[in-house]
Order: structure tokens, then sequence, then C-alpha cells
């Protein structure tokens, strides 16, 4: 028999589980896209330029843990796919070392849910993320970039409380985040991207996620000029309690994340490439634990 908060959590993974990708559990989980930032977190096209990029994510988990470590939800299954087009474009011609940008998200999602013998399935638009202003940093040598921007998830996808599976939170989401890259010699790169993550409350659930800090990184070297190897991850803290109709859910369902990979960047001509890595989980607590897929690509526009 399950315990008795088992069963109130598994009651609010029926109402609202999206996970990973563009979205996520309601249980103390991000909108973010864990993970993501870990290619030239800081670098942003140049003044007057719009560039495209493109992330296609795979996620599975067969294990959703508690504050133990321990599974909480018996036969837990979940799998994600997700494609994700973005637009950047950086404005005018710049304002000597400074640039300012803006970008648009829009990802289409795939989400199969299995909790205790029961399956559910959807698939469409998930919810939109819109960065309206980034404030974009380099330093004259261009070994140094930094951006600073708030990003916007905007509660676009699909969502019932009656339905397990969704592509979108039925919530606003905001994330201010710093994002850098250093070049310390031509060879090697070390990239980061620190975001604090905070939600509105779900209207049909009444259920207020906490608030969330992430940190995405890298360190790759380039053993060709198009060539570069790296060790990526994320680091996922939360740091505000969830709460079910003001009150606090349990002992706050707190979640909290480590992951780690390697990952693989090929420039097919300058400017122009694509990143292969993957991410395994560890460490976790209160959300669900798997690993993922990624393909991402950019190019000029």
């Amino acid at each position: 028999m399950w315990k008795g908060r088992a069963k109130v959590i598994m009651a609010l993974l029926m109402w609202n589980v999206v996970c990973s990708s563009a979205s996520a559990t309601e249980n103390g989980l991000m909108t973010y896209p864990n993970g993501v930032n870990t290619v030239l977190n800081g670098v942003l096209p140049k003044p007057g330029d719009t560039r495209f990029y493109n992330y296609s994510q795979y996620y599975i988990a067969n294990t959703f843990v508690g504050d133990d470590g321990a599974s909480l939800i018996p036969d837990f299954k979940v799998s994600v796919f997700a494609e994700a087009p973005r637009i950047v474009h950086t404005w005018g011609k710049g304002l000597g070392p400074f640039s300012l940008a803006s970008g648009i998200i829009v990802p289409v999602l795939h989400v199969s849910l299995d909790v205790a013998g029961t399956n559910s399935k959807k698939t469409g638009l998930g919810d939109i993320i819109l960065q309206p202003l980034f404030i974009g940093y380099s330093n004259s040598k261009h070994t140094f970039f930094a951006f600073a921007v708030t990003d916007v998830g905007v509660p676009t996808g699909a969502y019932s409380r009656n339905r397990a599976a969704n592509t979108g939170v039925n919530y606003y989401s905001f994330w201010p985040n710093v994002d850098l890259t250093w070049f310390p010699t031509r060879n090697w790169e070390a990239s980061v991207s620190a975001l604090a993550e905070f939600h509105t409350k779900n209207a049909a659930t009444d259920y207020q996620s906490g608030a969330v800090a992430e940190v995405d990184y890298h360190v790759g070297y380039s053993i060709r000029h198009d060539l570069q190897l790296g060790v990526q991850g994320y680091f996922i803290r939360q740091f505000s309690d969830d709460k079910v109709g003001g009150a606090k859910f349990f002992n706050g369902f707190r979640g909290r994340a480590n992951a780690v990979g390697p990952q693989l960047r090929y420039d097919l001509k300058p400017g122009v490439g694509f990143v292969l890595k993957f991410q395994k989980e560890f460490q976790v607590e209160n959300r669900a634990r798997g690993q993922k897929i990624w393909i991402q690509f950019s190019a000029p526009l």
C-alpha cells in the first residue's frame, strides 16, 4: 500500500505531468529546458544579424523519486520528444562592447506517461518562450562573451487537469539569467548559464510551484578547428516551497538534481554547426530521474 503522501502526489500528477524539454511537472520542477545551454552560452549574433537554432531532445525516466532518493510512484515511466526552433536577432550596430537582441522559442512536444498501469499521451504545441531583451557584452579580444535576459514562459501549450500528459503547464514562468563564455586559449572553451525561475499559480489545480535555481555548464577542447569535445551538465536546486491552496505541500517538496555527460560539436562551416550531447541525472530528489539525448543545430539567417 502506498504512503499517504504518495497518494496525493499521484493525484497531482494525474492533473498535470509534463517532463523536461520545454515544460515540467508541477511538483517543484521547471519550465526551463534543463541542460539546454551548454554551447557558446554567452555568445549572441553579431549586431544586425539573425540566427536560427533548433533543439531536438529525447528524454526518458523510469523513476519518480522522493526526498530520500527512493522511488515514490509505482510503475512510473515518462518519455518526451521535443522539437524547439528558436530565432534570435541582434539589433542595430551595437553600443561599443554592448549589444541588444531579442528572441523567441516555439516548442512542439510528444509526451507519453505511464503511472500505476495507466497511459496518457499528448502531442502538440508547448509553452512558447519569449526572450524580449538580451543585453550582450564582448571584450575587445573576443575571448569573453556575456549577456543577461529575463525569459518568459507563456502558457500556450495544451493543458487539462483531467489528463496526465500535457504539453503545457498552465502557468507563466519568469527566469532572469546570466550566460557567459570564456576562451582562455584558442582551443579551450568554458561556458556557464545561471538562472532562477519563478512561477505563477496554476489556477486549475491551485498549485504554486516553488522557485528553482539552475546552473548549466560546459568545458570543451577543440581537437581540430571544426571539432570540439567536451563535458557538460547542470545543477538544479529548488529554494522555496511548493504550495497547494496557499499551504506548504508536505515538506515543501523541494526538487534537486545533478546531471553530467559528454558533448561533441562539429562545425560544417564557419557559423554553421551542430551538437550531439548526452546527460544522465543523479542525486535526484522529488522529481523524475532520467537521461537525455540532444541534437542542436545553429546557422545564420
